[in-house]
């Protein structure tokens, strides 16, 4: 199960995190080394992965530096990564925690070669969640999870992980999974893995494109995250861990010169709100065809949908 298809099994998941991996039966050594000037302590079952030290060392240094690219820098100063091997060739799921300054486990395939490390999002996916604060109360889990669902390909996008091409055709193919029905009571309400990683990311995009718009492609949703982490959400290797959903908003606004995050969750939180997403494709320029998307560099927001992905 990826970060993505997640239940609530948190409770059980941090005693891996406490315990390690000898705790379970299965011996470990330790990999550190520093990568986009952060300390990544990481346990690593003995004998039990295909993959190399090396490449596994690669792995989580390819995630940092998006995760830095997009924030400025990494969110904290040391992490500690516990590596568990489960049957496959593929990057499982992931969980992080802000505890201890950062701590994230990860489910590994013990079949799993570079290619499917090297094409994995998931590890980003939960670094992304140490840039952000936790929201006070039990009705935001769409913010922090759509927040890293929306911000993860474009990270890798700007790292030259991965195409901005591939970024909008995942948009193009997924965003509509997160589409409020005409009867939503409010994205606070979000229940389900559609509503929750898909609309939050679809309010993320929303409001990526909207503060583009109002200062001219000078400011974007990129913006806001930055001032958030840098205002004490994620800062040198501590965490504020939970803030106000209002204050999140106010905080992302004042660096972006507007009101939209504020207005935005204002007209979200209590119905449906304004979504056109045909509307908002066309304006940016994307035309999915199939399993592809192709471009149309005339259209009116074709300069925010490069500005948004750009290599950085």
């Amino acid at each position: 199960m990826s970060a993505m298809w997640r239940v609530r099994i948190w409770p059980y998941l941090l005693v891996f995190l406490v315990l390690g991996a000898s705790a379970f039966g299965q011996t470990s050594h330790q990999l550190s080394f520093r990568a986009s000037d952060t300390q990544f302590d990481v346990t690593v079952p003995d004998k039990e992965l295909a993959a190399s030290d090396k490449e596994l060392q690669n792995y989580i240094s390819q995630g940092a530096r998006a995760v830095a690219t997009y924030f400025g820098r990494f969110p904290m100063a040391h992490v500690n990564i516990n590596l568990r091997a489960v049957s496959g060739d593929k990057v499982r799921f992931g969980r992080s925690s802000p505890m201890n300054g950062g701590s994230i486990m990860m489910m590994v395939g013990r079949d799993a070669k570079w290619d499917a490390f090297d094409s994995d999002w998931t590890l980003t996916h939960e670094m992304v969640h140490l840039a952000f604060p936790a929201t006070k109360g039990n009705n935001h889990e769409w913010l922090g999870e759509g927040m890293a669902t929306y911000v993860e390909p474009i990270a890798r996008a700007q790292a030259g992980l991965i195409s901005e091409r591939e970024v909008w055709r995942q948009f193009a193919e997924y965003m509509s999974r997160g589409l409020p029905s005409p009867n939503d009571p409010g994205i606070d309400e979000a229940r389900g893995i559609g509503r929750v990683y898909w609309g939050g990311a679809l309010f993320c995009l929303m409001a990526d494109v909207e503060i583009r718009k109002q200062t001219h492609n000078r400011k974007g949703l990129q913006d806001a995250f930055r001032a958030i982490m840098h205002d004490g959400g994620s800062m040198d290797g501590t965490m504020e861990y939970e803030w106000d959903i209002e204050t999140i908003f106010e905080t992302g606004d004042k660096a972006t010169g507007t009101h939209v995050l504020t207005n935005l969750y204002r007209e979200w939180k209590n119905g449906p709100g304004e979504v056109d997403l045909p509307k908002i494709w066309n304006q940016l320029g994307i035309e999915k065809n199939g399993d592809s998307i192709t471009y149309r560099s005339n259209a009116p927001l074709a300069a925010i949908r490069k500005a948004i992905t750009a290599r950085r």
